[in-house]
């Protein structure tokens, strides 16, 4: 038995067991080897090391997807049970025209599947349980930045061989147009998937913070692992991911404003950052973005008339897979009529067709208007930065491909969107609380 099949038993092992405890002991195992994932098949650089993480995931939905849900449960997910629902189906459909051979179908569906389950699992996150995940997240954090500070000092290739599983990480190394200055990839696959990903946590351990503690060590964990999510950023270079925690960061900073002691301690935080990171020219790759050329260009690269050009030329797709970002390098030769767009909204269309395009960009509509805020709920200016993670995270997806393929950071924004979109249920006053145990008493006391 191979070494990356052994790996693959353990980790569906793993998943199952900490699910079979409960949700969050689940969605914290599977993020786990999720953070570690990348530098794995790195260094495994085999085939069946590219199943790590999907092992695992089954293991967790042996366990969740199939438990029986209580009341307050069903409340939660019924509406976005339906739209998964149907996202499942089209591609389904899909997925039995024989447009790509059978191998890159099956593929093509776990970018348009196999991930979808965790809208389900965010939305029937419990308050508490929602809190227990950002501390775990917190601590992931932190030992994702132990492993970017180490390839910082050290180097790239002290932890990532040179192997097709590297390809691009070797090939962005353009950090002060130097040729031996690589981007920061820390445990991940590339370094777009450690910054997405420290962007994706923020709305949870924001969250989080924004609670009542009950130790003190908690608020510490909490802030250290915000401070740790953008210097991750800032590590990692990537530019859209800087642009997307800026706003994030600004979202939180007014969210406490109307508590002095954590306002003044999180502005300390980002002043000393910032301090830090204007001494660290390798810091600084985010400071092309004062270039509004450039900026333009890359936007136009993304989005222009070659888009409407692929709809017309495929309008029900070129089969699922077929938009090829999430075919694995020993695969990508058996894609038909290979066509790749540097936005992921373009290979939906690729992958699923006008319709299938059409049935996503409905559905983030319907998860745009999904956020109310209640004041009854402590986690409302969390649920209303994960709503703005969630619109960000959909907007960037006009500049890149892989929202729907990176490890781990789909399975939380999509848990980030399970969150938004989950239906709270109404809170009942408290005067009509002790109304109703009072007609309650009264009835037992009245004779039969």
């Amino acid at each position: 038995m191979s070494l990356s099949l052994l790996l693959c038993l353990l980790a569906f092992t793993f998943c199952y067991v900490a699910g079979r405890r409960s949700l969050v002991d689940g969605l914290v195992a599977v993020l786990g080897i999720g953070y570690f994932y990348g530098i794995t098949k790195a260094n495994l650089a085999d085939t069946t090391s590219n199943f790590i993480f999907d092992a695992g995931v089954v293991g967790l939905y042996a366990t969740q997807l199939f438990r029986p849900l209580n009341a307050l449960q069903k409340t939660r997910v019924e509406a976005l049970r339906s739209w998964m629902e149907v996202l499942m189906l089209w591609a389904l459909l899909i997925f039995f025209l024989p447009a790509q051979d059978l191998v890159i179908r099956l593929v093509g569906l776990r970018p348009s599947i196999f991930f979808l389950p965790f809208l389900l699992l965010g939305a029937r996150l419990l308050p508490e349980e929602r809190y227990k995940l950002a501390l775990c997240l917190a601590v992931l954090n932190l030992t994702a930045l132990a492993f970017a500070v180490g390839e910082f000092m050290l180097g790239v290739p002290a932890f990532f061989p040179r192997n097709q599983m590297t390809k691009i990480i070797y090939a962005s190394k353009d950090v002060l147009g130097a040729d031996t200055l690589y981007r920061i990839p820390a445990c991940f696959a590339n370094a777009h998937a450690y910054g997405g990903t420290m962007v994706a946590t923020v709305p949870f351990i924001a969250g989080a913070f924004l609670q009542k503690h009950k130790h003190q060590w908690q608020l510490y964990l909490l802030v250290t692992g915000l401070a740790t999510a953008l210097l991750g950023v800032l590590l990692s270079a990537t530019r859209v991911n800087f642009v997307a925690i800026a706003i994030l960061i600004l979202v939180l900073t007014f969210s406490i404003k109307s508590r002095i002691g954590y306002a003044f301690g999180w502005i300390v935080i980002l002043a000393a950052i910032g301090l830090f990171a204007a001494g660290e020219a390798r810091l600084q790759r985010v400071a092309e973005l004062q270039n509004t050329e450039y900026v333009k260009e890359r936007v136009v690269g993304s989005v222009n008339m070659t888009f409407f050009e692929l709809a017309a030329q495929y309008p029900f797709g070129n089969g699922l897979g077929g938009g090829g970002s999430s075919i694995p390098y020993f695969l990508q030769g058996q894609i038909r009529n290979p066509v790749v767009m540097e936005n992921e909204y373009a290979r939906i269309m690729l992958e699923q067709g006008i319709f299938g395009l059409c049935l996503w960009i409905a559905f983030i509509v319907w998860l745009a208007s999904r956020y109310k805020g209640s004041r009854s709920d402590s986690w409302r200016q969390g649920r209303f930065l994960a709503w703005c993670g969630c619109m960000i995270s959909f907007g960037i997806g006009l500049l890149g491909i892989g929202l729907f393929a990176s490890v781990p950071q789909t399975c939380i924004v999509l848990m980030t969107a399970g969150w938004v979109a989950a239906r709270e249920p109404t809170p009942v006053p408290e005067r009509e609380k002790q109304t109703a145990a009072h007609e309650f008493k009264t009835a037992q006391q009245l004779p039969t």
